[in-house]
């Protein structure tokens, strides 16, 4: 099978980055104009908050390693035409099974994970418009700002089940997040959790979807964690990631778009 084209140059990157930048600033500014949408910043703290950064910790290799070997073993099942969503659905809430199984162990709600259903619609509304100035943003970049409207009837490529997949990095990355922040801070705790976010896209960057030479694999990691700890932050400005999930969403779909897939 062909792998799907990751672009590896400047133009690629400074695209992702002004994207993503834009949007953080424009998600900042949502925050101070309207603070009654978001859940109140609060410094976060748990019976042990070392104990539970750490077990968060122990759960991301088992995340990886789930992710890395259900994509192997089901990869022909998920290419079936009547049951690959299904099957694809099912791996997702496989390679998170170590979290879900923290959250309950630890009687822990979403919100430990920055998700929360207060204002919904609101954030859905917000996380729509903010995505739709970053994708535009990101073919002005790349030079294929007239293609915009091409672009917006590739978004249910994959279906709900991919964007699912999507949102459910974003609740990973939350996860972390927050036992982090509660242990070291916010500043280390997002340079950590970036690392760590882009460390585990290796695998499919290489052997999975893309099929990038390793050393291309780990710079491409590299380049993003940069941006990826900018995300993490405005995960804990907005305490919530429902917006974020949004942008990750669209911001993919550009950079797939742009790169000739």
């Amino acid at each position: 099978m062909q792998g799907v084209i990751l672009e590896v140059s400047f133009s690629f990157e400074t695209a992702v980055y002004s994207a993503w930048l834009l949007s953080l600033a424009l998600l900042l500014l949502a925050i101070r104009l309207k603070p009654a949408w978001w859940p109140p910043l609060e410094l976060v703290a748990f019976t042990s908050n070392r104990k539970e950064a750490l077990l968060a910790l122990a759960a991301v290799p088992l995340v990886v390693g789930i992710s890395v070997a259900t994509d192997q073993l089901l990869r022909p099942w998920k290419r079936q035409p009547v049951w690959g969503d299904v099957v694809y659905l099912l791996q997702i809430l496989l390679v998170y099974t170590p979290l879900f199984a923290l959250l309950l162990w630890r009687k822990q709600g979403l919100r430990t994970c920055f998700l929360s259903v207060e204002k919904l619609a609101s954030k859905v509304a917000l996380g729509v418009i903010l995505s739709l100035a970053a994708s535009a943003l990101f073919l002005l970049v790349r030079g294929q700002i007239s293609e915009f409207g091409l672009f917006l009837s590739t978004l249910g490529r994959g279906g709900p089940v991919a964007m699912f997949q999507t949102f459910m990095e974003g609740f990973g990355v939350g996860f972390l997040l927050y036992r982090l922040g509660a242990w070291i801070g916010i500043r280390w705790a997002a340079l950590i959790a970036a690392i760590l976010f882009m460390a585990a896209h290796i695998p499919n960057y290489t052997s999975g979807t893309y099929h990038l030479p390793l050393p291309t694999a780990v710079l491409m990691a590299a380049a993003h964690a940069g941006v990826a700890a900018f995300i993490l932050f405005g995960v804990w400005k907005s305490q919530d990631i429902v917006v974020l999930g949004f942008l990750h969403w669209f911001i993919n779909a550009a950079s797939r778009f742009t790169s000739g897939r």
